[in-house]
């Protein structure tokens, strides 16, 4: 009896050994120690999710900036698995989906993987897992390809809601943000202004540990207020800011920057780019 196909949205073990950067035998390993579960087929092959690459990439930080044991890794999920049920409720509006958008660009420019991975710097199969998915690419990588096909992630999202009723007066109500996709469980950022605006405006909530994961640089110039937790901004990969409560920092976007949440609660900011460049 033929196997079933597997889902577009899966990735299989050598995919998620590329894209978080850990062996294939660790990944087993630490599923032996009952850190992570993925899901298999009926032939038994090992089938993950964005869930399962976000948890690998936490299991690695936790492993080698704080030095926890696979003990202690496991007690710590053990305790947080009733908060991330909750988060994941709250958080349950779908990502919208621009991995679709990104092949019918590489189309048009009739562009193969490797060449777009020779011109971005970027892994050929990251290219492949992210327009195959939608999912595995920091929010680095995915401005990168925005950018090398002349467009933005805030682009890319409006193709999808050209059809949706236009805020004439300005105003987005708490449940009409747009969310902008792909990032994964650990960042959540809502499009709080209409589509011909002028600004990106965006409420971004992160969790623990959530990042950029490098730097990355592009036109105009953009504004962080934190409202809640902390967040570092790293400027032309030397200049540390660390931001609390209450704080903000404006800069020009045409300087390398990074970012990340280095606190152990969820940050809430809001970030706002003109023009908008995201």
């Amino acid at each position: 009896m033929p196997s079933k196909k597997i889902p577009d949205r899966y990735l299989r073990i050598a995919e998620v050994a590329s894209l978080s950067g850990i062996s294939a035998s660790t990944l087993r390993f630490w599923e032996q120690h009952k850190l992570i579960k993925p899901d298999y087929t009926d032939t038994g092959q090992r089938l993950y999710t964005q869930n399962h690459l976000e948890q690998i990439r936490d299991i690695q930080r936790l492993r080698t900036v704080q030095g926890l044991s696979l003990a202690a890794i496991r007690s710590l999920q053990g305790r947080n698995t009733e908060s991330n049920h909750s988060r994941q409720s709250s958080w349950s509006k779908p990502n919208l989906e621009i991995g679709p958008q990104l092949r019918a660009l590489r189309n048009k420019k009739k562009l193969s993987l490797r060449d777009v991975a020779s011109k971005t710097g970027l892994a050929a199969s990251l290219i492949s897992t992210l327009e195959r998915t939608s999912t595995g690419a920091s929010a680095a990588s995915i401005h990168k390809l925005a950018a090398f096909y002349d467009t933005s992630v805030t682009e890319l999202s409006k193709a999808q809601v050209s059809s949706a009723p236009q805020q004439e007066s300005g105003v987005v109500r708490a449940d009409e943000a747009r969310v902008v996709p792909m990032f994964g469980p650990n960042i959540r950022i809502e499009q709080r202004a209409p589509n011909d605006a002028a600004m990106d405006c965006q409420k971004w909530t992160l969790q623990p540990g959530a990042s950029s994961e490098e730097a990355y640089s592009h036109e105009g110039e953009e504004f962080i207020y934190v409202l809640r937790g902390l967040l570092e901004v790293v400027l032309d990969g030397c200049e540390r800011q660390l931001l609390y409560p209450g704080d903000n920092i404006y800069f020009d976007s045409n300087r390398p920057h990074s970012w990340h949440n280095p606190g152990e609660e969820e940050t809430l900011l809001i970030w706002v780019n003109t023009p908008p460049s995201f």
